[in-house]
């Protein structure tokens, strides 16, 4: 059968959108507008696909129809549903945004689903991906498009992936702020899995032909109706069965025995054909623009170029004839358009309503008007009038004013002026007869109305190809380069200096983004590639297991692959591994278990019988006493000693180390033991020390140790201005006696900073009066001057956060096409913003990251939050990881005894049986068979930990006693995914390491930096210190824009606070400083100049 499917539209649940975009609205306009197949829209969120199948029931293969009770009558006998079919098909959309060859890539994709178990399964991979579908019914990922399409074709190889509007500018695989120059660059190996693009709004089918590259894909058109009235103004024609899989099929290939063509508005009508900027006026066609060299006369900027230039740009075919399988296009104007026209009034005014009813109830739906109804018919029913723009819009004899930058062109079939006499009759007056049948017709000398010369037939192209090419310096060249861009580095002379010293001590003083990495890795090869060291004897030891990755990942093209990698990993990792190697000195066997915070918390209070307080108390002092490497007869006070010693007798009874025994045990081994020392002096003669200003005095001791003599083979390397870790027992005074321990050492110092600009590094340094700063380290340089730091006030922490929304949704240039609309955005983005991975938002604890992350939901931005205290340290997840660890060594009598307080003797049973090769597996089967009961009661949010889950497994090279060593040394910093296409909220102390193109640090606030609100500090003077250093961390996280940011009101834990500015940012010059007002955003009251239509 023919029919006609629209199957790109929205729902309510998407962004600026009608509120009657549902099911039942859908199904009554498609019955008005001759719709047969309408796409369901929105299938990703939670509320729309619950609505869909509350409201819809399975009517053929693959479609659904509206239930009864939910259908409304039109009041026309002919548009019943008895003899007008509605069937809905599960499409969605769904918006990608990410970096790709060093440009951000914004990308929409028409997703169809063949039923809702595959629609649901889509929403679960998702949603355990931890992006947000809730919030907007496109959702945005921060996710390649390429990766998408492979994520489809897993749910089901019925699903249909199909890029959408491909030429739109700003969010499109093709547009040209943000796209590709072929469908093959953006999907690369998935491409042959593309079948069909939608050509958009703004472009039909013969400028898709100027293309040859696109010319295995059929052209689908939509109408991405964001209210139920605009369905149908873009569809497609079928003849084939109301079958999912019959669709599907024709759309694939394209017969035109079975896919019929497309519907579509005249491309001119769409608000991104042509060039121009809105705001200015300009509308330009593509020669124009590149004859004013793209730049605005009005301001000076680069227009927007529209789809139009754009196709000329990529189009290699000057005679679209020249593409062989062309298939049919009609162009129309919607048919309230028409009416409004002759009526004079608006399309959306009750007269027009009015008419285009009795139109429909007299002739027929909507596009069988526009398309099948004999004129003589149409001018019998409905008038010579309408028959006329009928005949005139079938004949593409219109005038047009093209749409430019976001404002929606004008297409009209009669001269202005034209049959203006016909505008003043009431149309309900002729409801019996012809709708528009003139009244002076009588008068006339020959009884009828006659029509002025029409427009001529509206060309397909109306510029000259031949000068575009030109002036552009000829046709596009095409070459689909794949290959990943790579960057030789060549070291400064204060890099070279340090990497070249081949032995001795050394202190290299390396301030942000001075490449202390880079030079690690180069001095380590640099030990090997020259033979003065093996890399058996080389020890490199980091702060956390992100940095100890990053070097050996950096390490493995510099070094050869046939002989053994130097030991590279965290204090804690080494420990645990001259404990397991000396496991019989040590008391434990080689398969001791490392406990945290939490299981010592467990300790305390339930084996050496503690109250909840004094358990918390004793925990913190026990670890205190270790940092500073004291024995239970080293303790003056005998009630903590005698505590100390029964639980480390505790601890060595059930075979366990706590986390502080790792550097603790190994100090105090090598101290006492001469031969222990001497072996490992001797396996490792090469030791470099990252991040040295953070050591305590257990990891001092241990480094002393090691390293023996006024000049070994050490080499250090920190900035004292970054010592953040006073909490932890960390202490810069030994980056300061270095010189003093190894007098002989050679110091060197790096004065450029490749990451931040220079009034970002003088305003940080600002921060740092002489009691927080340190004499002995060097100023900085940047690259660049770069912009101001950015100061702005809020009334309260709702308003900050907004403002830091709306502020990211600017600079990476909006995040859909309401960001242009409501002028969030102008739709481009500031230069060094490429992705959402350059923004992060910094705070001072974790209680500030709640407006901020509901004010990016709002916005639907996606974001990944980072705090000190991960989340697999947290209930319910890390009894989970209890009962991992417990099925992995039932041997562990410490988790057995833990367990069975939450556990029945079945369900310890049950754990012991569920050992799998897969680490996602043997996770699943623990949450399904041990918490199904809560899940069904109250879901549990698992996804974050199912995902890493996912994966540790995709890395062949890992096992499950790995994970769970993953676990024990991990910190909230390994969590964060520097590639994941998201905005980085997280604590200031969390943010150390990492680099940003732009930082927001909020809750600049006495109280919160320097932080005193609800804790009391012994040394005021030292804990202020470390807060200025604190703030140079976080700012200094910054590339390029900085923005420090207060509020007069905050909600922390249910209480308001009233705080004042920090007198950190008073030491901030004003020169290196912008201070921003901000007001409530206002709709735009300079409307663009309207443009006169073109004849």
């Amino acid at each position: 059968m023919r029919f006609i499917a629209d199957l790109h539209i929205h729902s309510h649940f998407s962004r600026a959108t009608g509120k009657n975009l549902n099911p039942e609205q859908l199904d009554y306009r498609a019955r008005l507008k001759g719709v047969t197949v309408v796409g369901s829209g929105d299938f990703t969120h939670p509320g729309w696909l619950s609505e869909l199948k509350e409201k819809l029931e399975p009517a053929g293969p693959g479609l659904y129809a509206l239930k009864s009770d939910y259908r409304q009558e039109t009041g026309i006998p002919a548009f019943a549903a008895s003899r007008c079919p509605v069937r809905f098909l599960l499409t969605a959309e769904i918006s990608c945004i990410y970096k790709k060859r060093d440009k951000v890539r914004k990308a929409h994709h028409l997703l169809f689903a063949p039923d809702f178990a595959a629609a649901e399964r889509f929403q679960s991979k998702l949603s355990r991906r931890e992006f947000n579908i809730a919030s907007d019914g496109r959702p945005i990922l921060g996710m390649d498009s390429r990766d998408l399409l492979d994520m489809t074709l897993t749910i089901s190889d019925r699903a249909l992936f199909i890029p959408a509007h491909i030429w739109t500018p700003w969010f499109s695989v093709l547009g040209s702020k943000s796209g590709f120059d072929s469908i093959r660059e953006c999907f690369e190996d998935l491409a042959d899995h593309i079948y069909a693009v939608e050509t958009g709004l703004s472009t039909d089918p013969p400028m898709h032909w100027m293309c040859s590259f696109l010319d295995p894909y059929t052209l689908i058109s939509n109408s991405d109706a964001h209210s139920p009235e605009k369905l149908g103004r873009n569809a497609n024609i079928f003849q084939t069965d109301l079958d999912y899989d019959a669709i599907v099929s024709a759309i694939k290939t394209g017969d035109p025995n079975r896919f019929g063509g497309t519907i579509d508005l005249f491309p001119q009508e769409g608000k991104y054909h042509y060039d121009g900027h809105r705001k200015c006026g300009i509308c330009w066609d593509p020669v124009e623009t590149l004859r004013h060299d793209e730049i605005c006369p009005a301001c000076g900027k680069p227009v927007t170029v529209g789809v139009m230039n754009r196709i000329a740009q990529l189009s290699d075919r000057p005679h679209k004839k020249e593409r062989a399988n062309r298939l049919p296009f009609r162009s129309i104007i919607t048919l309230k358009d028409i009416l409004s026209e002759i009526l004079g009034v608006g399309p959306t005014s009750k007269r027009v309503d009015r008419a285009y009813h009795v139109l429909l109830q007299k002739l027929g739906s909507e596009l069988s008007i526009l398309l099948d109804i004999s004129l003589d018919e149409i001018k019998r029913k409905g008038g010579e009038i309408l028959a006329e723009a009928v005949t005139r819009m079938r004949e593409r004899q219109v005038y047009v004013r093209e749409g430019f930058d976001g404002e929606f062109g004008k297409i009209q079939v009669f001269r202005p002026g034209e049959s203006r006499d016909k505008r003043r009759y009431n149309p309900l007056e002729f409801a019996s007869g012809s709708l528009f049948k003139a009244r002076a017709a009588a008068n006339h000398p020959h009884g009828h109305e006659t029509f002025q010369k029409r427009a001529p037939k509206r060309k397909f192209l109306n510029f000259s190809l031949d000068e575009y090419r030109r002036l552009k310096g000829g046709l596009s060249k095409l070459e689909e380069n794949l290959e990943v861009y790579k960057t030789e580095y060549h070291p400064n002379t204060d890099q070279r200096r340090s990497i070249d010293q081949r032995e001795g001590s050394a202190l290299i003083l390396a301030g942000p983004g001075t490449g202390k990495t880079y030079l690690l890795t180069r001095r380590i090869a640099s030990l090997i590639q020259s033979g003065h060291a093996i890399p058996e004897q080389i020890l490199a030891i980091t702060f956390t297991n992100k940095a100890a990755d990053a070097l050996q990942r950096r390490l493995i093209p510099l070094l050869d692959e046939s002989r053994p990698r130097p030991m590279v990993g965290t204090f804690h990792r080494f420990g645990l591994s001259l404990l397991r190697a000396n496991s019989e000195r040590a008391g434990r066997s080689k398969d001791a278990a490392v406990i945290d915070q939490g299981d010592t918390h467990w300790l305390l209070r339930y084996r050496l019988d503690k109250s909840d307080r004094e358990a918390t108390r004793a925990s913190r002092w026990i670890r205190s006493t270790k940092q500073r490497l004291l024995a239970a007869n080293q303790i003056d006070d005998p009630d903590q000693a005698s505590l100390f010693d029964r639980y480390e007798r505790l601890l060595a009874e059930l075979n366990l180390y706590d986390f502080d025994d790792l550097i603790y045990h190994p100090a105090l081994m090598l101290a006492s033991s001469p031969e222990l020392l001497r072996q490992y002096r001797e396996k490792y003669q090469w030791i470099l020390v990252d991040e040295y200003q953070d050591v305590n005095y257990a990891q001092y001791q241990l480094i002393r140790l090691l390293t023996p003599g006024e000049n070994p083979n050490l080499t250090t390397i920190g900035d004292p201005n970054q010592a953040i870790y006073g909490f932890r027992g960390a202490d810069p005074a030994f980056i300061h006696r270095f010189m003093t321990d190894y007098p002989e050492a050679v110091r060197y110092g790096l004065h450029q900073s490749y990451r931040c600009s220079d009034r970002i590094l003088r305003g940080s340094r600002s921060v740092l009066q002489k009691d927080g700063g340190h004499e002995n380290t060097q100023e900085l340089k940047g690259m660049t001057t770069g912009p101001r730091i950015r100061m702005v006030p809020h009334k309260t922490d709702k308003s900050e956060a907004e403002f830091v929304a709306r502020e990211i949704e600017r600079m990476i240039g909006g995040v859909g096409f309401f960001s242009l609309d409501s002028g969030v955005s102008s739709g481009e983005s500031e230069d060094g913003i490429e992705s959402f991975s350059d923004f992060a938002i910094l705070c001072r604890t974790h209680h500030q990251i709640d407006p901020v992350t509901k004010a990016l939901r709002d916005h639907n931005i996606p974001y990944q939050a980072i705090g000190s205290d991960p989340f697999f340290r947290q209930e319910p997840i890390k009894s989970v990881i209890d009962m991992l660890r417990f099925s992995y060594d039932p041997s562990q009598k410490f988790l057995r005894d833990r367990l069975r307080q939450q556990l029945s003797p079945f369900q310890m049973e049950r754990l012991l049986d569920m050992k799998d090769a897969s680490l996602l597996v043997w996770i699943k089967r623990i949450i399904d068979q041990i918490f199904s009961e809560t899940q069904a009661k109250k879901p549990i949010p698992f996804s974050n930990l199912l995902q890493l889950c996912r994966d540790y497994d995709d890395d062949d090279d890992k096992n499950i006693s790995g994970f769970i060593d993953l676990i024990a040394f991990g910190s909230g910093v390994d969590l964060y995914q520097p590639r994941a296409e998201r905005v980085s909220v997280m604590t200031l102390h969390a943010s150390k390491g990492l680099e940003f193109s732009a930082v927001f640090i909020i809750g600049c606030e006495e109280g919160l930096i320097p932080y005193s609100l609800f804790k009391k500090f012994e040394k005021e003077n030292a804990h202020k210190n470390e807060e200025q250093r604190l703030l140079y961390v976080g700012m200094t996280r910054a590339r390029q824009f900085l923005y420090l940011s207060h509020c007069e009101k905050r909600m922390i834990h249910g209480r308001e606070y009233h705080l004042s500015r920090s007198s950190f940012l008073d030491q901030i010059g004003e020169n290196l400083v912008e201070n921003r007002t901000i007001n409530l955003p206002k709709k735009e009251q300079n409307r663009s100049k309207q443009l006169p239509l073109k004849f």
